[in-house]
């Protein structure tokens, strides 16, 4: 079986970058559909802090059902700007694999606890493995 790779840009309100400036929201991306022959889905995440990175400086990404909530969100991964944390660095970038059991429509869930004192930008690209 041979496989091949398409990569997309995730996306919020069709921009390529979110600015997480307030942190009690979760900010969710544009709905995403894995094609139905993927056979494993991967998450590019990048986050950049736009102030002097301190402890607690962390991006908490979810995998997210489309009709639901933050009760309804799968927890991927989390990224880390602050360099005296393992691994902590900024700007901070880390491959988040999906689970199986995400569904084949869901949004990106990000949450930053700290966003409101220094705003995170974040990016990410969805790379699908599909059977030919």
């Amino acid at each position: 079986m041979a496989l091949t790779r398409v990569d997309t840009v995730i996306t919020w309100a069709a921009a390529t970058t979110k600015t997480l400036n307030n942190n009690t929201t979760y900010f969710d991306s544009d709905s995403i559909a894995l094609d139905a022959t993927t056979v494993q889905a991967t998450i590019d995440v990048t986050t950049t802090n736009q102030g002097t990175p301190a402890t607690g400086d962390t991006v908490t990404f979810y995998a997210q059902y489309n009709s639901g909530t933050v009760e309804h969100s799968i927890p991927i991964g989390v990224l880390d700007t602050f360099a005296t944390n393992t691994p902590g660095e900024n700007p901070a970038s880390k491959t988040l694999v999906l689970p199986t059991t995400v569904p084949a429509a869901f949004k990106l869930l990000a949450v930053a606890p700290l966003s409101a004192t220094r705003n995170q930008i974040i990016s990410a690209t969805l790379t699908e493995r599909r059977a030919a």
